[in-house]
């Protein structure tokens, strides 16, 4: 069942947005549970209790507290809700994207413009619980990982050192060549070689130049003949990502 979580101070708003979930997942009303808070700071309290939501609505201007802090700090504790964010102007868009918002929603909104950001949070839902790659590990056993949470892939010698999102890491002897087979696999297209000695998932990427690209403070060293190729790859994986 999908947990959802909607915080606004304002009834008519809550109200607005719960219906729109409703006609959303009209035919699957039983595979939901919805919440909601007309406080933030009663949001808060409720998320530190159980830290189970799937799909956290979060309005961006309420007293007290902004959506963006919240969110921020449900980062922090490495929650891996789908966030949508509102608000009645476009000034935040920036904040929602370092708080990896899944999407930003103006009031008011249609049902096509919300079922739209639906349809995006639940395809990454599914994309983590159906895509997982497994790990043959250096000195023995195995480690499962969803794929969405791999950063980057970095050779160091017969060894393959996987960074994820976490912040740990993880060594294999499997080859980078046999390894973004394995990615192309499960998810085209999403994984791709910078230059030598490299694998990065493209979904992680934050900054690109003609010299490196970065992933989460990491530089990554990119070939100067790929750059251009390279940008151009990124662009269309990402507009194709979100169409």
């Amino acid at each position: 069942m999908l947990r959802i979580a909607i915080c606004d101070d304002l009834q008519d708003q809550l109200e607005i947005m719960k219906t729109a979930i409703q006609t959303y997942f009209k035919n699957n009303l039983s595979n939901i549970k919805i919440h909601t808070y007309d406080n933030a700071m009663n949001f808060v309290d409720a998320f530190e209790e159980k830290k189970d939501f799937d799909i956290i609505l979060l309005d961006i201007c309420m007293p007290g507290l902004l959506g963006t802090d919240i969110a921020r700090e449900i980062r922090e504790q490495k929650c891996q809700a789908e966030i949508i964010f509102l608000s009645t102007s476009d000034e935040f868009a920036v904040e929602a994207f370092d708080v990896r918002a899944s999407h930003y929603l103006t009031k008011p909104f249609t049902q096509k413009q919300f079922d739209q950001a639906m349809d995006r949070v639940m395809d990454t839902i599914r994309q983590r619980h159906s895509q997982k790659i497994i790990f043959r590990l250096v000195g023995g056993g195995i480690q499962v990982e969803e794929v969405n949470d791999l950063l980057f892939v970095e050779s160091n010698g017969h060894v393959q050192q996987v960074h994820t999102v976490d912040g740990s890491m993880l060594e294999t002897r499997q080859s980078l060549s046999t390894l973004l087979q394995t990615f192309e696999a499960v998810v085209p297209g999403q994984f791709v070689s910078p230059g030598k000695g490299y694998i990065v998932n493209q979904s992680a990427i934050h900054i690109i130049k003609s010299e490196y690209i970065e992933v989460k403070g990491h530089k990554i060293p990119l070939a100067k003949r790929k750059y251009r190729q390279f940008q151009e790859e990124y662009f269309k994986f990402i507009f194709k990502k979100d169409a």
